[in-house]
């Protein structure tokens, strides 16, 4: 195999195990496991602030219950909303992708895997009798070469 070359059911089969082996969390690497907690407690926790109740009172009970920093140190407030702010900004991050992506016409949707192959006019054409023509993936690229060819041609 030269360099650059991939065996792509090689890969596919490498990456699948490599997910596999992967912890189901969603971050790779927990030194204390207080991202982890807070994750599962972030309902009771936004509860609790609801009731008036302060961040270092939360991260003292947390303490209490032997979650620590990374240092050993008791948990602090201020690292508890940090940790709260990261956990709240990873839950919301998928949401932002997804829409991001939706909105996009050169990008397909999760879970509509389209074979190479159906993608030529003529297939199209027989699998959706009666009705508007989508652009296919050729003319989606032409038009975006026709609008950089625009930008660049000296006026």
């Amino acid at each position: 195999m030269r360099p650059g070359d991939l065996d792509s059911s090689r890969l596919v089969r490498e990456a699948h195990k490599a997910q596999a082996a992967r912890p189901t969390g969603v971050v790779g690497r927990e030194t204390t496991g207080v991202t982890r907690a807070v994750r599962s407690a972030l309902p009771v926790i936004h509860n609790l602030r609801l009731d008036n109740v302060t961040w270092a009172a939360i991260a003292a009970a947390m303490s209490e219950q032997g979650l620590s920093q990374s240092d050993g140190s008791p948990l602090t407030a201020s690292r508890l909303t940090a940790i709260v702010s990261q956990v709240e900004r990873q839950l919301r991050r998928p949401e932002g992708s997804a829409a991001a992506r939706r909105r996009r016409a050169d990008v397909a949707q999760f879970g509509s895997r389209v074979p190479a192959s159906s993608t030529h006019p003529s297939i199209v054409a027989m699998q959706s009798p009666g009705l508007p023509d989508a652009p296919t993936e050729e003319v989606l690229r032409r038009a975006a070469l026709a609008e950089l060819h625009s930008m660049l041609r000296k006026e």
